[in-house]
């Protein structure tokens, strides 16, 4: 799969812990030349931003209570979702935010769920989500060679 084929979605609230966890991974995602859209607490806002992108796989990315270790990761695709595989910490259901993804963009919607430690208010990323993030980013730079 193309690089430039695949949008990053990273949602989430920075201020509140590992919650942020989506839009700390897009931005490090972008900063290796991948196509990011950082959607914060409303992803049902930059609906139509990712579209105009036109990709063919769309890749969320968030906090979800996955009932594991924090900085657990799965990939969960809708019907895993709606099966009741974990909670996203949004008031609007990501399934409802996947489906319309899917509808306006004719794309492969995924989410790449990470189980957070701690969503206190104020508090920075918990150690095994910057430990992730930090895996994360070696991985991409051996990506980019």
């Amino acid at each position: 799969m193309a690089r430039e084929a695949v949008v990053f979605v990273g949602m989430g609230n920075i201020l509140l812990g590992d919650d942020g966890i989506g839009p700390e991974m897009a931005a490090l995602l972008a900063e290796h030349g991948y196509v990011t859209v950082d959607a914060g607490t409303v992803p049902e806002n930059h609906i139509g931003a990712v579209a105009r992108l036109q990709p063919s796989t769309v890749v969320l990315i968030d906090a979800v209570h996955l009932g594991r270790e924090p900085g657990a990761v799965e990939l969960l695709g809708r019907e895993e979702i709606l099966s009741g595989v974990g909670f996203s910490t949004h008031s609007l259901s990501p399934v409802l935010v996947m489906e319309r993804l899917e509808q306006e963009t004719g794309a492969e919607v995924v989410m790449l769920a990470i189980q957070p430690g701690s969503l206190e208010f104020g508090t920075p990323l918990t150690q095994p989500l910057a430990d992730l993030l930090r895996d994360v980013g070696k991985f991409v730079k051996l990506l980019a060679q």
